[in-house]
């Protein structure tokens, strides 16, 4: 007769699929809303409103912090199997932030211009703004009811 419990190691792998799912899905569609979101508030903390014409900066944060988000998810999923929640957290939003300050590099190259690089002074929103989007991420995408903390 089969029994009523099926063993624990059945269901592992679509527990896993679902939860990767779940981090892709927290990653792709909730990441770039975060960057815009970020991104507006420190344009009104900077002059106190919105412009006007912030729309094309908004479809430029958009993609941009899709690209990043696409890049960032496969190691916070990785960091996952290996460190608990209050550590992952802040390691995803470093890596977050160095994938924008490193992709906002690359295309800075890529322009045309090669002779004379960006401050790094001037990089420090875009790494905010990568930084707490993927940092929450992070947060949002883990399972709460699995863990024994």
């Amino acid at each position: 007769m089969p029994s009523e419990d099926p063993p624990e190691n059945d269901d592992a792998c679509g527990h896993r699929i679902s939860l990767e799912l779940r981090r892709a899905l927290v990653f792709v569609l909730l990441g770039p809303v975060f960057g815009i979101l970020v991104a507006l508030s420190q344009e009104v903390a900077v002059r106190g409103s919105i412009p006007g014409d912030y729309v094309e900066g908004c479809v430029t944060v958009y993609f941009f912090s899709l690209i990043v988000s696409v890049i960032t998810a496969p190691a916070d999923g990785i960091l996952a199997y290996v460190l608990p929640i209050p550590e992952r957290g802040p390691l995803t939003a470093v890596v977050g932030a160095a994938v924008a300050v490193g992709l906002s590099l690359y295309w800075w190259t890529q322009m045309g211009n090669k002779l004379v690089p960006p401050s790094l002074y001037s990089q420090i929103p875009i790494a905010i703004i990568g930084g707490l989007s993927m940092g929450a991420c992070s947060l949002l995408s883990h399972n709460y009811r699995r863990s024994k903390a």
